[in-house]
């Protein structure tokens, strides 16, 4: 079924351009990719963030490891994404695909903070290599009048993959007696699902798409010339400072009041509500405006640091978090698919990852930024009112500023494609 959804995309493409048409077996290659890829990346991030908690990382530590983590992971992707306009997308998918197999299996090794943020910065050079590829790999192989229906068969193959994946893990972490062991073998399966990806892409063939003569290392021209494209990046940048103002925060109240199994069955729950919710908009999802995708997606982000500030306060159970989680399912399907067709849908037809990569570097830079402020501050404040009064005080703003940011997208143009 997914191939022959597939396929349809690629005719019309095919129809309306130049662009080749992909048959069955490059179809299955691209599910394959995006299911385990998916998967293990959610893993990735979900739980090196617990781990750090686990070896006793301060929230400084932790903000950094975020905060570089985003920062190299987007802003890296600009010069990658370009150079894969130049090269083709296939190398970079496979070499930054085995790359993250390699560190993450060694990430289980370092006991340190401030060594796991060298460690988790290893590891984003490689996710900043394979990830603009792909999308604009994506790009290559399907048109603009129907690239949102294609991303949503993607997103809702990974939500697939990483439900089932969440619910393994799950059990397998229950094979360590401590939670330090349990935490490892959970990063340990992300890798070898990061080594099975890589294999698969070692059968990708790169499409017959026209490709830049000369590669400047980072350009800024897309954003002097398009104006709904700078528009974009503004308010995404403003929106990303917004959503990493959390992301040191919430590691330690998942970690204090879930077990790595209960934190897999919370994430489980996200993964589910974003399956039903892909599933559910399938008939209407080329037809949706892409800035009202991204308005829904992220203004209902903010209950998140409010459910986990509840958590906090009154209810400290692992099922009341499940619940924001499920929300944040619903949010991240309609934003990731919003996300990747307005930027798809400006840019032109050589220069897809660039465009790409150009919007990641300046939501690398909103999110480190954010990150670190928010762990710095954290740390300053936690002497002054005490762990969790700080940490309960922090989502409560947090939730506020998430509220406000996500209103930028609504004074965002209609794509003309």
């Amino acid at each position: 079924m997914v191939v022959t959804e597939f396929e349809s995309a690629i005719i019309i493409t095919a129809q309306d351009s130049d662009q080749p048409t992909m048959n069955q077996r490059m179809g299955i290659v691209i599910m394959l990719i995006s299911a385990f890829g998916t998967a293990s990346r959610f893993i990735a991030r979900t739980f090196l963030e617990q781990y750090a908690v686990v070896i006793q990382s301060t929230a400084t530590a932790i903000s950094f490891i975020t905060s570089l983590r985003n920062l190299i992971q987007m802003a890296f992707q600009s010069s990658f994404g370009r150079l894969s306009d130049k090269l083709g997308r296939k190398t970079l998918i496979v070499v930054g695909t085995f790359g993250q197999a390699l560190t993450l299996a060694l990430i289980p090794f370092i006991r340190n903070g401030w060594l796991l943020v060298v460690g988790v910065a290893t590891f984003s050079v490689f996710v900043a290599l394979s990830t603009p590829a792909f999308t604009a790999l994506l790009g290559d192989l399907t048109s603009h009048k129907s690239i949102a229906g294609l991303l949503r068969m993607v997103n809702l193959v990974g939500a697939i993959a990483s439900l089932i994946a969440l619910l393994s893990v799950g059990n397998l972490s229950n094979l360590g007696e401590t939670e330090l062991q349990q935490y490892s073998i959970i990063l340990y399966a992300a890798a070898g699902l990061f080594f099975i990806t890589g294999v698969i892409s070692l059968f990708l063939i790169n499409p017959s798409t026209e490709k830049l003569e000369k590669v400047s290392v980072l350009t800024f021209r897309p954003l002097r010339e398009n104006k709904e494209f700078r528009r974009f990046v503004v308010f995404g940048s403003i929106m990303g400072f917004s959503m990493s103002l959390g992301w040191p925060i919430f590691p330690f109240v998942r970690t204090e009041f879930a077990s790595p199994e209960e934190n897999a069955w919370i994430w489980a729950s996200f993964s589910v509500i974003m399956i039903i919710t892909l599933i559910v908009i399938r008939p209407v999802i080329n037809k949706m405006n892409r800035k009202w995708l991204l308005f829904i997606g992220r203004v209902i982000m903010f209950y998140i640091p409010l459910n986990l500030a509840i958590t906090t306060f009154w209810v400290q159970t692992w099922w009341h978090m499940a619940i924001g989680s499920a929300l944040s399912g619903f949010g991240n399907a309609l934003y990731m698919i919003g996300e990747s067709a307005y930027i798809l849908d400006q840019a032109t037809v050589k220069e897809k990852g660039t465009y790409t990569g150009l919007f990641y570097l300046f939501l690398g830079l909103a999110t480190f930024a954010g990150s670190l402020i928010s762990g710095v501050l954290a740390d300053i404040f936690i002497p002054i009112l005490g762990q969790w009064q700080t940490i309960g005080l922090f989502l409560f703003i947090i939730a506020g500023i998430r509220f406000i940011s996500s209103f930028g997208f609504l004074f965002l143009r209609p794509s003309t494609r």
